[in-house]
């Protein structure tokens, strides 16, 4: 059997082996189903990423099983991945090429199937935070990253360390903070993706408190008082109370009949003084479907969106009220000297009713419907209100 020659080329352009925020890893292994002709004797995978991004395997024994790797650091800004296989002794396959469309920021990975071997192309780059995710964790949450195939990890201040081992040579990892080696309640934490020694951008977390656990995941909601008026509300109750330095974050979110989903409304926060008797009550909601999502962070956070580690109460309902409507019927006295009168007749609302004569005081009506004594002829005004001071409109 020929001695195995195997050399990785690094061809890029980065001065003193300087780090870079973006790199690609090239994982190749021989095809199994390969059959080479007695005198070829060398194959090469290949990648272009631009005109300064380059990195070569080269094969010399379609026996050799074991995987290898080619790493270079990404510079400038590529739009195009170019990969090609060449086999030197032979055009039995010949070179074969392959385009793809190249995003730095948002490139995964990409298969290579071959007549010589097989290549996957990975990004290294831990991505930028997904829109409405945030950078504070609580160190109970389970986190992912994503585009490494090395890991290492700081906390706060402290010396980078490596992953233990069962987190290294994967792609992607999920792990809780508290897990890791070292974590003794350190405010911060840093990671890095890499090959080996060579490693990439840097993704730092804030360490937040985790958020306490609602007694019931059901608000208890008040109906809005006053049709279409935001006069409703949902109350939520915590097991536990915040920690000195927290405050809590909620976002409210709709019902949207139209998308058949659910729309980010408006957000809250609140201190732990503002939280009595572990007790939060969001006011001024209107008639719809909700639910709300918090966490409790440091109060020196400015976020208005909750994180993915956030907890998310039930669904409920806050109904509207039935409109206030009324109808007025003049009552003729019968003689010079008897009194005339109105009936009052109400519908919607909420009783007991209300009437007010010509700018006097309120009054109970007592039944519905109901007449009115009028003390003098002529124009009177009257208006009516249920027990929410709720009016016609």
């Amino acid at each position: 059997m020929k001695k195995l020659l195997f050399f990785i080329l690094f061809l890029g352009s980065l001065l003193a082996h300087g780090q870079s925020e973006y790199a690609i890893l090239i994982k190749s292994k021989i095809n199994p189903r390969a059959k080479w002709p007695a005198m070829d004797n060398e194959g090469t995978h290949s990648i272009f990423a631009g005109p300064n991004n380059s990195c070569e395997i080269f094969f010399a024994n379609q026996y050799d099983n074991k995987d290898k790797f080619c790493f270079f650091y990404i510079t400038g800004n590529p739009t195009e991945l170019i990969f090609l296989e060449n086999m030197v002794g032979t055009q039995i396959c010949g070179t074969i090429r392959q385009t793809r469309p190249y995003n730095r920021d948002t490139f995964e990975s990409w298969d290579f199937g071959g007549c010589l071997a097989n290549s996957r192309i990975m990004a290294i780059h831990i991505p930028e935070l997904q829109q409405g995710e945030t950078n504070s964790k609580c160190n109970e949450d389970v986190l992912t990253l994503k585009n490494g195939w090395n890991w290492r990890y700081k906390l706060a201040d402290g010396a980078w360390q490596d992953f233990p081992t069962q987190f290294q040579q994967k792609t992607s990892i999920s792990f809780k903070i508290k897990d890791l080696p070292g974590y003794s309640n350190q405010s911060q934490v840093h990671f890095q993706a890499g090959y080996e020694t060579q490693y990439t951008n840097i993704r730092t977390y804030t360490i937040i408190g985790c958020s306490p656990e609602l007694v019931d995941k059901k608000p208890i909601t008040s109906n809005v008082k006053c049709s279409n008026e935001s006069s409703g509300s949902a109350t939520l109750q915590f097991k536990t109370e915040l920690k000195d330095n927290q405050e809590f974050l909620f976002n409210l979110y709709k019902y949207n009949t139209d998308l058949k989903d659910f729309d980010f409304l408006s957000s809250d926060s609140a201190l732990k003084k503002d939280i009595h008797n572990n007790i939060y009550t969001w006011n001024n909601i209107a008639h719809g479907t909700y639910f709300i999502k918090y966490q409790a962070q440091t109060n020196t956070d400015t976020n208005d969106r909750v994180g993915s580690s956030a907890i998310k109460t039930d669904s409920f309902i806050i109904e509207d009220a039935t409109p206030l409507t009324f109808n007025l019927t003049g009552i003729q006295p019968k003689c010079s000297t008897d009194k005339g009168g109105v009936l009052i007749t109400v519908k919607g609302g909420t009783s007991p009713y209300y009437y007010i004569l010509d700018n006097e005081t309120k009054k109970l009506l007592i039944k519905n419907p109901d007449t009115i004594t009028l003390s003098s002829d002529g124009e009177h005004k009257v208006i009516v209100v249920d027990s929410n001071d709720c009016i016609e409109k």
